[in-house]
């Protein structure tokens, strides 16, 4: 993988209803892992799902590895898809296919970035989260800390420039939570990965190097 350049967040407004979720200025380097800690519904996850495409901002400006895919002041100026902005997104409900076995899981999302699974390509990055020799399961014949794995190994086969990360550790047991949580933190270590987590969960702070705060949809801490 390249070199990358990390991820720049500025003056982004989002609107969802009567909702509005404001980032004035987040900045996360490459091998960085920023944390957002704040209580549900405060707009953690909204504010994910902008970076990731899914939700279009009213203003503001995000830069994914020195690339602008979003940038809104007077008017919008660029919007690019989710699959122009490679960004390796971990939702919290996994979103995993249950007919599907895990190559068949890792591959489709890879086809959907445009890139041509290999066997290869999915045995080094189930191998990077410890599930090598796990292809042809069905989530279903896993537990579901080896589902988040196969989650993360997904958001990782399409080579992203980031990695944005929804409550990662919710519904596991504290001593696999905190495996877990050393697992990620060496993976966006290793591969230079710009980290964003977003969390409920006060231990996830311990593998933060930048610590943010949203509640009632502003983001405040430490820049």
């Amino acid at each position: 993988m390249a070199a990358l350049s990390g991820l720049e967040v500025r003056d982004l407004v989002v609107a969802i209803g009567g909702f509005r979720v404001v980032a004035e200025k987040l900045v996360v380097a490459p091998g960085e892992i920023a944390v957002i800690h704040g209580p549900n519904g405060a707009g953690k996850t909204t504010l994910l799902k902008a970076i990731a495409g899914l939700v279009k901002p009213v203003r503001g400006l995000i830069v994914i590895n020195g690339e602008t895919v979003f940038k809104a002041y007077v008017k919008t100026e660029v919007n690019k898809p989710p699959e122009k902005r490679w960004v390796g997104y971990l939702p919290q409900n996994l979103l995993l296919f249950p007919h599907m076995t895990v190559y068949e899981n890792i591959a489709f999302a890879m086809k959907g970035r445009g890139i041509k699974p290999d066997s290869r390509k999915v045995s080094e990055v189930l191998d990077l989260v410890g599930l090598k020799g796990l292809e042809d399961r069905r989530p279903s014949e896993l537990s579901y800390g080896q589902q988040q794995r196969v989650a993360l190994a997904r958001a990782l086969a399409s080579n992203p420039r980031v990695l944005l990360l929804d409550e990662p550790f919710s519904n596991i047991d504290v001593e696999f939570k905190r495996e877990l949580r050393r697992e990620v933190s060496r993976i966006a270590r290793t591969l230079g990965l710009p980290t964003l987590l977003v969390s409920h969960d006060p231990e996830d702070l311990t593998i933060a190097d930048k610590q943010f705060l949203m509640d009632k949809g502003v983001l405040r801490g430490r820049v």
